[in-house]
């Protein structure tokens, strides 16, 4: 697998010549453990297609990544709910991406372009798929693309857009209105200028060549909407789109409840309602899960114990797995302050981390230790060992050796961290206890989530925490760009050098597949010694649905269950019941 290969140098980009063009490998992943002073690591094994036809799974793992539903013809009717931890937020997506943002605007809006969903996708890949555009194309320089639309997508009917038609203009109006400002601005960063040609015709000229552009117009951050809601300064209390469902009715602390779109442009929707079921407490959603309220959820099965026991209760439950890239929370630094500057100082932290031992004890063995930086961008088969680089092994006393030789013996850490779930608190005191090994103080203090998020995303953190997670995204450009060069708002670490920055806009523009993949290596290879951000261990995700819940798939950046429930919605989900 190369990364990325969307669009080679010479090929023009069309929606009948995808190909086997995509983000990720289905090549993955085992568990097991390397040597004792290493991470654990997978084992030979890959998840591959078994002899059922559409089963995605490795041997070694309980459950499979995909597999087809239960044989039997869609129905239409009924309710599907799910159990959220988000609060209601404002509607337009211009200002903000918070999950009480996404939740709502992924029903109601479309995006010009859309990613393989349901049972028939790849959980490792990410396949562009028509949405408003029906087809495309770039230009082989790569600076202008052109997107035909669908004539059919029609508003819904509801005042004051009523009913009418979406052309290209609403298109340019939605892409101008981001590249303004707001969260969404640096999707627009290397574009000239977006033009309506006609009603059906779309094109964006670019100020240069990015290899990434086209993956973000297919995620749920930058939808299309009406010119309409903003004319009339409602955009953030209403939600009037092209999409699947309508939005009926979103009362904060409680629900959003949608209902069908009856004249949803791509294809019947074949339920009659959603509805957001707001339950914070992970322990309180699993309870409704049990007692049927809800069809599935915002994770509350961190592991395989917690599998097992709600299979005891609920046998007929039906479970998916979903892989670990990368790792999902660093420790992360404020590396504008003189005790972290030196090296020395974060590799012998990283060294004093023992992965071993979390996986084993807080993940159940069902585990890896990576770095922050997804591995198939870089490597066809999961990375272990030197692969890793060599401050991923266990070995305390090297690690009190650097800090020792930096003069930063007796250092003091004052983290701050959210608990998004148990397992996140429990990794966080086992790091207490692995940093005073080498005479490391970490004071981990819980905060607040407003606060927290607040500080963390501002790039605002006073000294550490133990909850650093990154940016989301749906291309390389989220990792080897947006996350680390020192002019991005994605970068919440703070980091600043002058090599990874040449590496990350030199990655940004080379369209040639094997040539990016190197300079991709450069980087993984030189963080991974720089050890900006330490990594803790991720383990595999458990997604369980209800037994009568039909076309319902997470398992990547660009079907991820909470977030982009609308566009799964959309192409299909059905209840046999």
């Amino acid at each position: 697998m190369t990364d990325n290969q969307l669009i080679s140098r010479k090929t023009l980009l069309r929606t009948g010549a995808l190909g086997g063009a995509g983000l990720l490998a289905a090549a993955l992943l085992g568990c097991g453990s390397d040597d004792e002073g290493s991470p654990a690591a997978s084992s030979s094994a890959t998840a591959a297609a078994t002899a059922e036809p559409g089963v995605i799974r490795d041997p070694n793992l309980p459950y499979p990544f995909q597999a087809p539903d239960p044989a039997g013809a869609p129905k239409t009717g009924g309710t599907m709910r799910y159990g959220t931890t988000y609060a209601i937020s404002i509607f337009d997506p211009a200002k903000t991406s918070a999950g009480g943002t996404l939740m709502v605007t992924n029903f109601v809006y479309n995006r010009l372009l859309g990613f393989k969903r349901g049972v028939d996708m790849d959980p490792f890949r990410l396949d562009l798929i028509p949405e408003l555009a029906s087809s495309w194309e770039r230009t082989p320089d790569g600076l202008t693309y052109t997107f035909k639309l669908v004539s059919n997508a029609k508003f819904h009917n509801v005042a004051p857009v009523n009913g009418r038609t979406l052309v290209a203009d609403d298109v340019k109006f939605s892409y101008d209105r981001y590249a303004a400002g707001g969260p969404q601005q640096s999707y627009f960063a290397n574009v000239a200028s977006v033009d309506a040609v006609n009603p059906t015709t779309l094109k964006i000229t670019m100020k240069r060549p990015v290899a990434d552009f086209i993956m973000p117009l297919a995620g749920r951050y930058i939808p299309i909407i009406p010119k309409e809601l903003v004319d009339d300064g409602s955009i953030e209390k209403k939600a009037i789109g092209t999409g699947p469902m309508l939005l009926k009715e979103a009362i904060d602390g409680q629900r959003a409840y949608f209902e069908r779109n009856p004249e949803y442009f791509q294809r019947p929707v074949l339920l009659d309602a959603f509805e957001y079921k707001i339950i914070p407490d992970p322990a309180a959603r699993l309870a409704a899960f049990r007692s049927r309220q809800i069809d599935y959820g915002y994770p509350f099965v961190d592991n395989i114990t917690d599998a097992k026991n709600l299979e005891k209760t609920t046998p007929d439950v039906r479970f998916f797995m979903s892989a670990p890239l990368n790792t999902t929370f660093t420790v992360a630094f404020n590396l504008d302050l003189p005790k972290y500057k030196d090296d020395r100082v974060r590799q012998g932290l990283a060294l004093a981390v023992d992965h071993n031992t979390i996986i084993n004890v807080v993940l159940d063995k069902l585990g890896l230790a990576l770095p922050a930086i997804p591995w198939p961008f870089v490597f066809d088969k999961l990375p272990t060992g030197d692969q890793l680089g060599r401050f991923m092994k266990f070995d305390p006393a090297e690690g009190k050796r650097l800090l020792d030789a930096a003069g930063a013996a007796g250092l003091e850490i004052n983290s701050n961290y959210y608990q998004y779930t148990s397992t996140n608190s429990r990794v966080s005191d086992l790091l207490v206890d692995q940093l005073r090994a080498v005479g490391v103080t970490l004071k981990n203090q819980q905060a607040d989530y407003t606060e927290f998020n607040s500080q963390w995303v501002g790039a605002k953190i006073a000294d550490a925490t133990t909850s650093g997670w990154g940016t989301a995204g749906f291309d390389a450009d989220n990792w080897f760009y947006n996350q680390i060069h020192s002019k991005s708002p994605g970068n919440r670490w703070r980091i600043k050098d002058a090599q990874s920055d040449t590496w990350a806009e030199q990655q940004q523009v080379e369209l040639d597949p094997a040539k990016r993949r190197e300079i991709h290596r450069k980087l993984w290879d030189y963080h991974n010694e720089k050890q900006y951000r330490l990594s803790t261990p991720v383990g595999y995700g458990f997604t369980p649905l209800q037994p009568w819940v039909r076309g319902v798939r997470g398992g990547n950046w660009g079907n991820s269950l909470s977030y982009d429930d609308g566009a799964i919605v959309g192409a299909g989900a059905w209840l046999d019941k």
